[in-house]
């Protein structure tokens, strides 16, 4: 097992339930797996749901949520130096796990959200190429303790794009071709409702270079979803990326949807862009004009992008935000997925006009990870969003014990924004928690405070 540094080397104790939990009322992990994702990633939620204000009651029921029905599908542990055993698409360093931080509204607390892989013991071998096996298991057994979860539009695309016939794939890994993620999943940890999940997919063809079949395949299966042939999102999607010049300059990356009954789920469809002005954010937020968009809400994305990125607030509009050369992009499936800025259309069943979001990737585009956490924290504050603000910075440093925020970047990995016609923003932190830096792990006899010591 590696030395593992998870805590935090200041006195600073951590979460009662956490400490609850694996003093006390916790059996020893079934595996050491289980253990290595538990002591690391369960340290991690336990301290993002204590500093977002979650009750003890909730506190015991995400950890244990988490304990039971993620961790042991995450996936065998790391070599002894850090080295992932599967890489996953989740985060740029291979992790399969990537958390998010709600921020609250002037009135309102945050939420705790994370996107994950399951990957089981077969994943990227002959046995298990496209790594769905862990998928298919988890799906079987999830309704067993959240009996409204429904995943037939997960199992209508499962169906559509891949064939169940995985010896084709096998031949391809056999000849050379990396494995890699396919699908992934997410948790979101509400505090006043059912906790709530969706699936995603990625297109194995784009990790090839790009086939555009790629983008027919989905929308015939996206077409198959209502035989009526009504599809008013989907037809003011098409429009846009067919007839808007930044709408044909974007490219499909990742699919997503609620695990909700078809009736009450979205599909949310994933786009990357290069082109990186505000004139082009503008032009894909309000889709070219047919969204109604307050100006007000146009202007405070656009203040909160220079903010977090530093940038003086009279930079140009028209003016492409300067890529940071030196961020090393690990592999190629990862460098094709996430190449640009990436915009989110949340089409709704009934609904006319997809919702638009913003995800600024704040790993190539930004400073150091204090750096970025205090300009996102300062904008915040300005905008009456800032209470906490203290939390937050105080929650980032204990998930960065290993390296610490000045020295690097690479924990936020997006900042999204989402534009509403009344109310505030949506707006979330996405935190790549680097399970696999090099600095979280040391020689088996190096001195370190290990969180069962």
């Amino acid at each position: 097992m590696p030395a593992l540094i998870t805590e935090s080397q200041v006195d600073t104790p951590p979460p009662k339930v956490w400490t609850s939990l694996v003093k006390r009322c916790l059996p020893p992990a079934e595996s050491r797996d289980v253990d290595f994702w538990w002591k690391l990633t369960g340290y991690h939620l336990a301290v993002m749901i204590d500093a977002a204000g979650y009750s003890l009651d909730k506190q015991y029921e995400v950890l244990l949520f988490h304990y039971h029905w993620i961790v042991p599908r995450l996936g065998p542990a790391p070599h002894p130096d850090g080295r992932p055993v599967f890489k996953s698409l989740i985060a740029y360093d291979g992790s399969p796990l990537e958390y998010s931080w709600k921020w609250n509204t002037t009135t309102g607390e945050p939420d705790i959200r994370y996107s994950w892989e399951a990957i089981g013991p077969n994943s990227g071998t002959a046995a298990d190429p496209l790594n769905h096996g862990a998928t298919l298991e988890y799906m079987e057994k999830m309704p067993s303790v959240l009996p409204n979860v429904d995943f037939s539009w997960y199992r209508h695309f499962l169906r559509e794009l891949y064939n169940p016939d995985r010896s084709g794939y096998a031949r391809e890994l056999e000849q050379g071709n990396p494995q890699t993620t396919t699908l992934m999943h997410a948790v979101e940890y509400n505090k006043e409702k059912s906790f709530g999940l969706k699936s995603y997919i990625i297109p194995q063809k784009l990790l090839k270079g790009g086939d555009p079949a790629t983008a027919k395949e989905w929308d015939d299966a996206i077409i198959k979803l209502n035989p009526d042939g009504n599809h008013p999102g989907r037809d003011a999607l098409q429009h846009f990326l067919t007839n808007n010049p930044e709408g044909r300059a974007m490219k499909v990356v990742i699919m997503g949807m609620d695990n909700v009954k078809p009736s009450k789920s979205r599909l949310k469809m994933y786009y990357s862009s290069a082109h990186t002005s505000f004139n082009a954010v503008r032009e894909i937020m309000t889709m070219g004009g047919t969204r109604d968009i307050p100006e007000s809400s146009l202007q405070d994305l656009r203040s909160m992008i220079l903010a977090v990125l530093g940038l003086p607030s009279d930079f140009p509009d028209d003016q492409e935000i300067p890529l940071d050369d030196n961020v090393d992009n690990y592999w190629l499936s990862f460098a094709t997925l996430r190449f640009g800025f990436t915009f989110f259309f949340d089409i709704a069943p009934t609904s006319g006009t997809p919702d638009v979001k913003f995800y600024l990737p704040t790993r190539k585009w930004g400073a150091d990870d204090l750096t970025i956490a205090r300009n996102l924290t300062a904008w915040m504050r300005a905008h009456g969003r800032g209470a906490y603000a203290d939390q937050y910075m105080g929650m980032l440093e204990k998930l960065a014990v290993h390296r610490g925020l000045e020295n690097g970047k690479g924990l936020h990995a997006y900042i999204s924004y989402q534009c509403v016609a009344r109310g505030e923003p949506d707006i979330k932190s996405y935190i790549a928690p680097e399970l696999f830096h090099k600095a979280r792990y040391t020689a088996e006899d190096a001195v370190v405070r290990k969180i069962h010591d």
